[in-house]
């Protein structure tokens, strides 16, 4: 969110600063000490923060084959239950049989989730438990 604060004010006419508060109404003005002009000009200073995110990722097909016989990603995800970034591996190996996944907090370098398992046996996480929502019967 950007902040901005008047950081200077000066005669619209003549140019000279003014020491007065910016929001200082017409009427209460003291005229410029050069021009005797009560115009005045503000100047703001707005400041802002900027973070930058970037994932990596892959994926090998073999020809004919509907799905990749491998994938990855590598990079910033964002944490939806605490807003947090964090950064994370993932490879989804086909041909061997193999899901690894690991997330670590950058600012600890702590790592907070490890999966590493046969990728036959990686049943609900992620998109899966989506899938398998769809076909339950209220």
């Amino acid at each position: 969110m950007a902040t901005g604060t008047p950081s200077r004010v000066e005669c619209k006419d003549c140019g000279t600063a003014i020491a007065e508060p910016s929001d200082t109404p017409l009427e209460k003005r003291t005229p410029c000490p050069s021009c005797g002009s009560i115009l005045r000009r503000s100047y703001v200073e707005a400041v802002d923060t900027l973070e930058f995110h970037a994932s990596l990722g892959f994926k090998v097909k073999r020809q004919g084959g509907d799905k990749p016989s491998l994938e990855g990603k590598t990079g910033d995800d964002l944490h939806r239950k605490t807003g947090k970034w964090m950064k994370k591996e993932q490879v989804v190996d086909r041909e061997n049989d193999q899901y690894k996944e690991v997330v670590t907090d950058p600012e600890s370098g702590k790592e907070v989730h490890r999966c590493e398992e046969p990728l036959s046996q990686h049943r609900d996480h992620g998109s899966a438990k989506k899938n398998a929502r769809v076909g339950r019967k209220k």
